[in-house]
């Protein structure tokens, strides 16, 4: 039987790392994609889940911090959980949708000091690859749902 400090230390050492995301999908389909400063690639709103926050918290949180739009957590939807396994850790991300309100885009406002810019995106745009896009949006593409694997050979 575990005491309460060997399962603290249990507990730590096999948590993981996990991100949430969210899809802002507006009504011609197309969605809205982010630039960070510190990545090489295009992908949805979204970051690292802090400690004492759900999924879906982390998600409408990153997403009001990164672009500037408040989405209400009853309209969001959940699109599935990705198993991200790579040379430099195993993650969790989680992913989520919502529609993108019609007058949002004259509000977005982007966090300076993590993204370079925003673009909105169709599903063929994507599949032309005339961005560096996240896997994460090629799953969108395949219309992912529930459980998806993803294994990245440099970094996530």
């Amino acid at each position: 039987m575990f005491n309460n400090s060997k399962l603290t230390a249990w507990l730590t050492s096999v948590s993981r790392v996990s991100s949430a995301s969210l899809i802002l999908e507006d009504a011609e389909g197309r969605v809205l994609i982010v630039k960070a400063h510190y990545k090489n690639y295009w992908t949805f709103p979204g970051g690292v889940i802090d400690r004492h926050e759900t999924p879906l918290q982390g998600a409408v949180r990153e997403t009001r911090e990164e672009v500037g739009l408040t989405v209400d957590p009853a309209t969001v939807s959940f699109g599935w959980v990705a198993n991200r396994t790579s040379k430099q850790a195993d993650t969790y991300q989680f992913v989520f949708r919502a529609a993108l309100p019609a007058d949002a885009e004259a509000r977005i406002k982007l966090q300076s000091s993590e993204i370079e810019d925003y673009a909105f995106v169709t599903r063929d745009e994507i599949e032309t690859q005339n961005r560096h896009y996240g896997k994460v949006l090629f799953q969108w593409v395949r219309d992912a749902r529930g459980y998806v694997e993803q294994s990245f050979n440099s970094d996530i």
